[in-house]
């Protein structure tokens, strides 16, 4: 199976060399465990079968760990990603100071089930994030295969594009020589427009790169508490406040289906639903009641930068907070839409922090079993504040608030002789464990 693995580099530089009509040299790759102990077995079978390449110059880990440190560049820089790419102009550096072409930046996580192979370019550029499944830190040599077969169907043509430009330089500079030589005693050539930066075309492949973006289920549940506060009321004396705080459980359900646009963007849905039963003091009563959330929604994710999101949202969603049958009130319901903008910022592998402020008008919507009549068209708004820890990965974190106000008004309503005006405003947070379910690549 070594031999096969071997066969698969030998293969994507076979053909690369004949697009470019030259012999290569050997590639110089780094490999670097920041996993310590942990990531130990998975390292030695993956660096036992770079070793066994022609086709690979593998650099000694020490070596290069050693010139990295020289720069400021700790293990924690190469695992985190955050930091890779706030210190991308250092690695560059290190890329060319050592003239390294690839680096492979090794781990483990999820309690060494989780093998992570980053791999970076001959420009310090991030190319590639593969991951696999492996069983206690152990991969047998098909997993082997299949991370090299992603890893170098990244890297080598990127590091064949990297020579190439090479090359054209160093031909331009001695070109350049012999036009200065040859004009030495003639008057100064004009300016000839600048060529396109190698660099700057590095930088958009990159761009290009934004977002890792990886289809995948995430399933959460857990504790849902909060406050509710409505108050409807005339012109005249009449006035109901039902005040009543929320306590109950909740679920979660983001699917990443589609990446689109070469994996800038992906197409997300979501599901979500709450409940919590209560008993209120209304009216001198002790009466029972429930509040019930439930929807779904939509989303157009677009990647801005490695750590960078931004979201579009289209959903709907039904929300009732019920009474007891009594003379005065008996509860709003509500099925309004979900239109709003995201953002959502990565800490690395850490956490996860998201943001949104949506439009919720509503479609339709009853106030007491229609006691009050229909309703007029409201302000409708909704604010969400999320954070996912990502840390202990495929087991996950969260905590949800979400504040959500609808203004109605019931200008016929049967109960009393005045036009009716409802603010009702809910306070949510949602505490919860859950499991992340990667299906795709």
């Amino acid at each position: 199976m070594v031999r096969a693995l071997v066969v698969v580099f030998c293969v994507l530089i076979a053909w690369s060399s004949v697009a470019s009509a030259q012999e290569q040299a050997p590639l110089r790759l780094g490999y670097l465990n920041t996993a310590g102990d942990s990531g130990e077995r998975a390292y030695t079978s993956i660096e036992d079968a770079l070793k066994e390449s022609t086709q690979i110059e593998l650099l000694d880990a020490r070596d290069v760990l050693q010139a990295a440190q020289g720069l400021g560049l700790d293990l924690s820089a190469f695992r985190q990603s955050s930091q890779r790419e706030e210190k991308r102009a250092i690695f560059s550096n290190l890329m060319s100071q050592e003239n390294i072409e690839g680096l492979l930046i090794h781990d483990v996580f999820g309690g060494g089930n989780t093998l992570q192979v980053v791999v970076l370019g001959p420009r310090g550029e991030e190319l590639a994030d593969v991951r696999y499944r492996i069983r206690r830190g152990r991969i047998d040599q098909e997993g082997v295969l299949e991370v090299l077969r992603q890893v170098f169907s990244e890297l080598v043509p990127v590091v064949l594009d990297y020579r190439e430009q090479q090359e054209m330089e160093r031909q331009r500079a001695l070109e350049a020589q012999e036009r200065e030589r040859a004009q030495q005693a003639q008057t100064p050539a004009q300016v000839e427009p600048l060529e396109e930066d190698p660099r700057e075309a590095a930088l958009a492949h990159h761009r290009e790169r934004f977002g890792n973006l990886r289809p995948h289920l995430k399933l959460r549940a857990g504790l849902v508490a909060g406050q509710r506060m409505m108050r409807q009321s005339t012109d005249t004396a009449f006035e109901i406040n039902h005040n009543t705080p929320l306590l109950g459980g909740g679920a979660r359900i983001d699917a990443m289906l589609a990446i689109l646009n070469g994996g800038r963007a992906a197409l997300e849905v979501g599901a979500h639903f709450d409940i919590a039963p209560y008993t209120s003091r209304f009216a001198d009563e002790e009466l029972a009641g429930q509040y019930m959330r439930g929807g779904g929604e939509v989303r157009y994710v677009r990647g801005f930068s490695p750590s960078v999101q931004g979201r579009a949202i289209l959903g709907a969603e039904l929300l009732s907070a019920t009474l007891a049958p009594n003379s005065l009130y008996t509860g709003h319901s509500y099925l309004a839409a979900h239109l709003g903008l995201g953002l959502s910022y990565a800490f690395g592998e850490l956490a996860q922090l998201n943001l949104a402020a949506l439009f919720t008008p509503v479609l339709s919507g009853t106030n007491s079993a229609g006691a009050y009549g229909e309703g007029n068209f409201g302000p409708s708004a909704a604010a969400r504040v999320g954070l996912t820890i990502d840390a202990l990965e495929p087991f996950l974190l969260g905590v949800d608030y979400t504040y959500q106000l609808h203004l109605r008004e019931f200008p016929e309503p049967s109960i009393v002789d005045a036009a009716v005006n409802s603010r009702d405003q809910f306070h949510t947070a949602l505490i919860s464990v859950g499991y992340r379910f990667d299906f795709g690549s």
